[in-house]
């Protein structure tokens, strides 16, 4: 393993130390969120089908603001999802090559309180968007960080295809949605 690799692995480990551990309810947590962040797995960009599936949660959470966090090629990923999208200047990186704070705290000063990482493997770039989010409520999948960086993991039985495996997660995220609107239709009725 790189010394580069090291230092940012360490980081992430002191910066996972700071990471808010709030209580939340589930699923009131979601349901009740007004901001959403999201981030995607490497190489997105390429990946037509997932993005498709990323342009699903502006319906599954429609009263919400979702912002989408890349890290790079934002512009791709805002035009095919019509999600706002942001990632850090290319340029503007420190000396063991992760943003610099000032894109991170973009992403604390959108103030959210849902974080959704569709990443399959450890991504130091997801981990670092999720610790400065301030999200109370972290999705992620099991077995990729665990606590503190998803402190709600989903597990799917999909583990070995990948996009069987977001499927599961957006459908368990419309799941979740479609149960807080039915009490409400019952009530109607």
């Amino acid at each position: 393993m790189k010394f580069r690799d090291k230092m940012q692995q360490w980081y992430v480990r002191a910066q996972s130390r700071q990471c808010r551990m709030v209580a939340y309810e589930f699923p009131g947590s979601i349901r009740g969120s007004k901001r959403i962040v999201v981030t995607l797995p490497a190489g997105i960009q390429t990946n037509s089908v997932l993005l498709r599936m990323i342009g699903e949660l502006p319906v599954i959470f429609p009263s919400s603001d979702l912002m989408v966090v890349v890290p790079n090629g934002c512009t791709e990923v805002a035009r095919k999802t019509g999600m706002h999208a942001i990632s850090p200047d290319l340029y503007a990186a420190n000396m063991i090559g992760l943003p610099k704070n000032d894109f991170f705290k973009k992403v604390a000063d959108f103030d959210s309180s849902v974080f959704i990482d569709f990443e399959t493997h450890r991504n130091i770039f997801n981990a670092l968007v999720a610790i400065h989010s301030g999200a109370g409520l972290r999705i992620g999948l099991a077995g990729v960080w665990g606590a503190p960086i998803h402190n709600f993991e989903i597990r799917s039985s999909f583990q070995h295809d990948e996009l069987k495996v977001y499927r599961s997660m957006v459908d368990l995220l419309t799941s979740i949605q479609l149960t807080s609107v039915m009490p409400d239709f019952r009530e109607t009725n």
